[in-house]
């Protein structure tokens, strides 16, 4: 399976398999991950937190860029405006222009590609030590863009005049850029590849890139992760068991603790065992609560055995070498049992009182 990824200000998306997976941080710092079907909700929503970080400057370029270019062409004036291609050359031109925040999403999101072995959070520290040059990077067409409008309008300048040239040049260009995105990796382009790549990879250590901080390749790890969750579902969940009519809820209380991690932080641990608690309940089997201390499962009793096995090897899954689990389990035979009705009736209680 293809994989590619795209780094944003606050955090990064990997997409593959007919799935889209993101990973950023909040304005309090607090990371959050989701992974959806790509389509159009899912690019609205990707397109909607892009826009949301991006820094004003950016905004402000972009909005005085596309001023430039149309307003002359609705307002009459003796200026026609900027030529309609510039704003290709700033959409090329923006990985040169690429905020610090940004640059080392985008060396966490290269690191994740090139590191060797499982991604996760227990091999921070290895994939941390990863290459930064990726060569599928964008970057390269970047290159091949700004190549091909240098060569193309040069060599067309000596038969029209220059200007011409650089229109017919700064179109094409887009069509040589799509052909070396199909064709690149053929045998017959090796050498132009080669030729592109020694750019490309200067370019990417000097300039779009720079060495992420361990909350940066976090959230590439929880992206990469999200989207393996979702496009390889077989590799992380076993098959279910059955489920049997007429069974009675039971409640568990869980505490899952990985012992002798690279950080003191265990969110990353809770998110990914959310990742498949979320998978169950979205297939109706459990409901649950996550509390700050623990997590609350409602589920019949075959069904919440196979979860609570699930989770605690969650860690394990991650790259964890130990983890201590605590189960407390609440199972009423007499009448139903469910975490709504124990707190209902409490409250009633409460009322009585």
């Amino acid at each position: 399976m293809r994989i590619s990824g795209m780094s944003f200000n606050a955090g990064i998306f990997y997409s593959g398999a007919g799935f889209l997976a993101c990973a950023y941080y909040d304005e309090q710092g607090k990371l959050h991950s989701w992974a959806k079907p790509a389509g159009m909700q899912a690019y609205l929503q990707a397109g909607k937190l892009i826009v949301k970080t991006m820094p004003f400057r950016f905004v402000a370029l972009i909005i005085a860029l596309l001023c430039l270019i149309i307003v002359p062409k609705i307002i009459p004036t003796s200026w026609n405006g900027l030529p309609v291609y510039t704003f290709f050359y700033l959409l090329f031109a923006g990985h040169f222009l690429f905020p610090e925040p940004l640059k080392k999403y985008h060396g966490a999101e290269h690191k994740v590609f090139s590191a060797k072995g499982r991604i996760c959070t227990e091999r921070l520290q290895a994939i941390k030590r990863a290459d930064i040059r990726n060569r599928g990077c964008s970057t390269g067409l970047v290159v091949v863009y700004f190549l091909s409008v240098f060569l193309l309008s040069g060599s067309l300048s000596l038969f029209t005049p220059f200007q011409q040239a650089l229109m017919v040049s700064s179109y094409a260009a887009l069509a040589v850029v799509a052909l070396y995105q199909l064709f690149h990796r053929k045998p017959w382009l090796k050498g132009l590849e080669k030729s592109v790549l020694v750019l490309s990879y200067w370019l990417q250590l000097h300039v779009t890139t720079k060495e992420p901080d361990e909350n940066h390749l976090q959230c590439a790890i929880s992206a990469y992760q999200q989207l393996g969750y979702v496009a390889f579902p077989e590799n992380i969940k076993k098959r279910r068991l059955p489920r049997k009519e007429n069974k009675g809820m039971a409640i568990a209380d869980v505490s899952i603790i990985p012992i002798g991690t690279s950080s003191t932080s265990v969110s990353a641990y809770v998110a990914y065992i959310q990742q498949v608690l979320d998978h169950y309940e979205k297939e109706k089997q459990i409901r649950y609560e996550l509390t700050p201390m623990s997590t609350l499962i409602e589920a019949e009793l075959p069904v919440l055995f196979e979860v609570i096995q699930k989770i605690h090897e969650a860690p394990f899954e991650q790259g964890a070498l130990r983890t201590a689990t605590s189960i407390r389990i609440d199972d009423r035979r007499d009448q139903p049992l469910t975490m709504d009705g124990k707190r209902k009736s409490v409250q009633e209680k409460r009322i009585e009182q």
